[in-house]
């Protein structure tokens, strides 16, 4: 149940609290007192859209919170602990199962953020959605009208199914179906753009085969190239320097000048000894020099390069830069990766037809499974239109309409559109197996299911059911949208019920009944209910005023729990209007009288 709902700096609403009582709460008010605004902080509560025009003028934020006391078992907090969210122990019991407190919160800033949090923890408002689908269900106004729209009626009917896993499988089908036949669109798209460049294609790739480019093999040409230009200095420079090694004695090499150097001061040193060591140095330079000649040849070996090779090198990198012109890229990485492009085109090209093929068989199966489970889901719809029938004419009956009779039409849907390819590109054969063969299979193939349907109504005996726009009046609407809400709330995981003037349109005897109805509802649910008739407010257990007063020069909104008197005099008001005499006094004792009589023999029937 909701406990409390506190709200703050909401539209007329500067700061109230609520506590919500068990069972059946009615909230009564003069037209634009704020009632309604009490149905938007809850909606603004349970996840729905928040806007900067809610917040209260002058308020930096308008805030909304709400205290729910659930039980432990209840199908909501497994919700809460998908999503790791705390909750604890409220330290109270309902009917021996003990009660869990759970706090949610929301605020909007005058500059339209919004931010949530349930029990202290943040989340966002599809979460908080996910947290009121499980719990809360809000009948507001509009509801009446949107019964008359058959566009809808498809979603009401899903209601009475007993399996309405059906619903996410048919869903869950259609889209591998749409999602084969986009992919053929995309493909017969995607031929008929490519067919026009087939032949420049096929001749570009042949010429990039034989050509056969690789970026591993352009850097290493292109590194090839560049040592191959600096070798020509180098060796021009080894050259000179072997030159002078070789002939720089005149004729004869240094290597043979110090040596027969060494061999004039050795023959002078026998007469001479001190000239022994000039000698050894002679010959340990020749040796030297020796060496040096090797090395420089050594160099010069290693640098010199064939010139053969260095023709084909260049002759490749004009090659490279040659097709990058005809390519129209800049270098041999996009040169590489068109080349790449190109051949899978050729590849789409040549297989195209085959995909095709695969994608008409995968089409085929898709529909085939499609049409298995949505014929269960028309098989399950139609027990459920059986059991809607049934027990929205029991409450209808219980309603004052008891001759009343609610149907449900099948109309079979077009189903998603095959016909609006154009498969020329893949020929005739193939033009004529999905004209013939696959077309005809998506009729009836939609994503909710095979059918659409609409609900009919016949309000007399003898008279047909026709549609609920033709026949319905605005009272009647009202009774067939409580008489749903009815048949469909038992058995049902919601805690809490919240009517926003489910009563439109109706009054006097029936207007008793509905009030009756709704204090039914409450025996297994907290109901909420917004209300201006008189016979309603008298089977609250709790009644609630709004009004509205002026408080520093502005208009401000709260609300109050009636006691039993207080209670009595605003039924009253809602009979008499703003003057209360002693007659509509007394009328209201007896519409309290009445309803108090009429739970007393609801509960002795229970009981029996």
């Amino acid at each position: 149940m909701l406990n409390q709902l506190h709200i703050n700096g909401l539209a007329i609403i500067e700061s109230l609290k609520i506590d919500f009582s068990r069972g059946f709460n009615v909230i009564t008010g003069e037209t634009g007192a704020g009632k309604s605004i009490l149905i938007k902080a809850l909606n603004l509560l349970l996840g729905a859209k928040a806007s900067a025009d809610a917040v209260r003028h002058g308020r930096e934020a308008a805030s909304v919170s709400g205290q729910f006391l659930l039980p432990a078992n209840h199908k909501v907090t497994s919700c809460l602990e998908s999503y790791g969210i705390p909750f604890e122990a409220a330290g109270t019991q309902e009917s021996g199962n003990e009660l869990q407190t759970v706090i949610v919160r929301r605020v909007i800033s005058a500059k339209g953020r919004s931010q949530a949090w349930i029990n202290d923890t943040p989340v966002t408002s599809g979460t908080l959605r996910e947290f009121a689908d499980a719990l809360i269900d809000v009948f507001a106004q509009h509801e009446n009208h949107k019964l008359l729209d058959s566009d809808g009626h498809l979603a009401v009917l899903d209601q009475f199914l007993d399996d309405r896993t059906l619903i996410a499988k048919v869903e869950s089908a259609w889209r591998v179906v749409a999602e084969n036949t986009s992919a053929l669109k995309q493909l017969v798209s995607d031929l008929a753009l490519k067919q026009r460049d087939a032949d420049y294609l096929t001749f570009r790739c042949d010429e990039l085969r034989k050509f056969d480019p690789s970026l591993e093999e352009f850097e290493k040409t292109r590194n090839f190239c560049d040592q191959a230009r600096h070798n020509t200095y180098l060796v021009s420079s080894l050259r000179k320097a072997a030159s002078m090694i070789d002939d720089g004695a005149g004729d004869a090499s240094i290597e043979r000048a110090l040596r027969d150097t060494g061999r004039i001061l050795q023959q002078a040193a026998s007469k001479v000894p001190s000239l022994q060591t000039l000698a050894d140095q002679a010959f340990f330079v020749a040796e030297k020099a020796a060496e040096l000649s090797y090395a420089v040849g050594q160099e010069l070996s290693n640098a010199d390069t064939n010139e053969d090779d260095v023709d084909a090198a260049q002759a490749r990198l004009a090659g490279y830069q040659g097709l990058c012109r005809k390519m129209g890229v800049l270098d041999a990485e996009s040169l590489v990766a068109s080349w790449s492009r190109m051949e899978d085109e050729v590849r789409f090209l040549e297989s195209a037809a085959k995909d095709a093929a695969d994608l008409f068989l995968k089409i085929e199966r898709s529909i085939a499974s499609y049409k298995d489970l949505s014929g269960l889901l028309t098989e399950a719809r139609k027990v459920a239109a059986k059991k809607a029938g049934k027990a929205v004419g029991k409450e209808l009956s219980e309603l004052a309409m008891k001759d009343s009779r609610l149907e449900v039409e099948f109309i079979a849907v077009h189903g998603m559109n095959g016909d609006d390819l154009d498969l020329t590109c893949l020929g005739e054969v193939m033009s004529k197996r999905w004209r013939d063969k696959i077309m005809p299979l998506f009729s009836g193939v939609s994503a909710m299911g095979a059918e659409r349907v609409q609900l009919l109504l016949s309000a007399n005996p003898g008279e047909p059911a026709l549609p609920l726009h033709k026949v319905a009046s605005g009272g009647e609407v009202s009774r067939i949208m409580l008489a749903l809400k009815k048949a469909l709330a038992m058995g049902a995981d919601t805690c809490i019920l919240v009517f926003d003037e489910i009563d439109t349109g109706i009054s006097g005897r029936v207007a008793d009944i509905v009030g009756r109805k709704l204090a039914e509802l409450a025996k297994g649910f907290q109901v909420i209910c917004i209300s201006h008739l008189p016979q309603v407010a008298a089977y609250a257990d709790s009644h609630f005023l709004v009004h509205k007063f002026g408080a520093s020069n502005r208009t401000e909104s709260t609300i109050t729990r009636l006691d039993p008197e207080a209670s009595r005099t605003e039924i009253a008001r809602l009979l008499s209007g703003d003057e209360v005499t002693e007659s509509s006094l007394a009328h209201a004792s007896t519409l309290l009288r009445k309803a108090r009589q009429d739970r007393q023999e609801d509960r002795q029937e229970k009981r029996q």
